[in-house]
């Protein structure tokens, strides 16, 4: 831990003093608030701006060309070497290591700073360092919109935000096709189709009617049988204490559409579809009023994390070939060794939350929430969640891809956001904010 809280030292050394200055965005940092040199020993190389223009031969809608697809494997970390790696590895992935010796395994490729974003965005964050603020005690970021709200952060919470606000479009449409898979081999497959309207990301904002609300959201379920024909329209609000995130829900067995209660929606309310692996504020990572506990910044150090995940995305990778019994086939996913900010998140002594202490790995080129390690109420370790993103070039846009949430004592884990059977995301889908509600909801399901 010292020599996490000695780099972050060093690193709020320049933020604490010069926070307010705009001008280092682009200059002394990334216009997204990284670093931009490489790493003494070469591992980690210069920003040089990422993708921002497609490969040749790219079609738009097909799955994406894999820009690194001819990568060479640096090295493998398993079970019997993960010693020779720990200053470089989290608690979580030496618990998936240590309970799935024989099939679990860590494959690392060179490091490619991929990440870009469009220059309104750049525009809008170098904007955001004298215009962002926390507010309600930093359960609410006011004055900031469209990027990151705070690219030199100063403390946790706005770390936290960055994550909550990473741009990835303002006008969202998949059909993802995620899992519950278990142990002896089966798998639950989950089909849902989503549509997200994000006011915060809105070009065209702000919007004073939406002032609270960073996105609307409706999804229909496909799959599992017992979903089919089930749907969501809800609002997820930013300051989620003054109004919790609201919305109606869809019950094909009475055709009745009810409005969807608080306690079933926010903080640990289990996810429907989720087999008790996933609760509410693990969609995204964490997603919700950030209240519920005590945020720590425990620095910046350098993790081998899982990143550009062209391969495990594509449509050509064969679900039963990825989804493999107690955890995802390495076969298909990479890591690379990238800078990340460390946060903790310690329940508060007056709440009592099944996620008690919670670990997140940011990255420092998109502020995505790559890994979080989940702890229980005896700090046991109890969880491990890992994030897949990549790089939407054609807008361009690092995104979470999708993500896996692992039982590590049981071995299950649940899969979301994976658009293996359907192709990628549209992040610029024509849809307004008309398109959501009870009445949208009830055209949608009637189709």
């Amino acid at each position: 831990m010292n020599k996490v809280t000695n780099a972050l030292v060093i690193l709020l050394g320049l933020t604490s003093a010069q926070a307010a200055d705009p001008n280092l965005l682009g200059t002394k940092l990334t216009a997204n608030g990284a670093n931009p040199a490489a790493s003494a020993d070469g591992v980690i190389p210069a920003y040089t701006g990422g993708i921002t223009t497609p490969p040749a031969g790219y079609v738009r809608g097909q799955d994406h060309i894999d820009p690194f697809a001819a990568d060479t494997l640096l090295y493998t970390i398993t079970a019997q070497n993960k010693a020779q790696y720990a200053a470089r590895l989290s608690a979580g992935q030496n618990a998936m290591l240590a309970r799935h010796p024989e099939t679990y395994r860590i494959d690392v490729y060179p490091t490619r700073r991929a990440c870009a974003l469009p220059q309104f965005v750049y525009d809008e964050t170098k904007k955001n360092v004298t215009r962002a603020k926390l507010t309600e005690n930093g359960n609410k970021v006011a004055g900031a919109r469209i990027g990151v709200p705070f690219p030199i952060p100063k403390n946790a919470l706005e770390v936290y935000w960055n994550h909550n606000f990473y741009w990835h479009g303002h006008r969202f449409h998949a059909v993802t096709s995620g899992a519950n898979v278990y142990p002896n081999g089966s798998r639950t497959k989950i089909i849902r189709e989503d549509w997200r309207y994000n006011f915060y990301a809105d070009p065209q904002g702000p919007n004073p009617k939406h002032e609270n609300d960073q996105f609307h959201w409706l999804g229909i379920w496909k799959a599992p049988a017992r979903f089919n024909g089930s749907g969501f329209s809800m609002t997820n609000t930013i300051d989620q204490l003054q109004k919790p995130r609201n919305g109606v829900m869809f019950d094909p067995n009475t055709r009745k559409i009810r409005r969807a209660p608080p306690n079933a929606v926010t903080y640990d309310g289990p996810m429907s579809t989720g087999d008790g692996l996933r609760q509410n504020h693990n969609m995204f990572v964490f997603s919700g009023a950030p209240d519920r506990y005590e945020w720590k910044l425990l620095g910046k150090k350098r993790m081998i994390v899982p990143y550009n995940a062209y391969k495990a995305a594509a449509t050509t990778t064969p679900r039963a070939g990825l989804l493999t019994p107690n955890h995802l086939n390495p076969d298909y996913v990479r890591h690379e060794e990238h800078r990340v900010w460390v946060l903790e998140a310690t329940q508060k002594p007056e709440f009592n939350m099944v996620q008690a202490r919670r670990v997140f790995y940011v990255d420092e080129d998109s502020w995505i929430f790559l890994m979080s390690d989940i702890y229980n109420a005896d700090n046991e370790l109890e969880r491990v969640h890992h994030t897949f993103t990549k790089n939407y070039y054609e807008a361009p846009a690092c995104i979470i891809e999708f993500d896996a949430i692992y039982d590590v004592a049981s071995g299950r884990y649940n899969v979301d956001h994976i658009k293996l059977d359907h192709g990628p995301a549209d992040l610029d889908f024509d849809i307004e904010p008309s398109d959501f509600g009870s009445s949208a909801l009830k055209r949608k399901v009637g189709r």
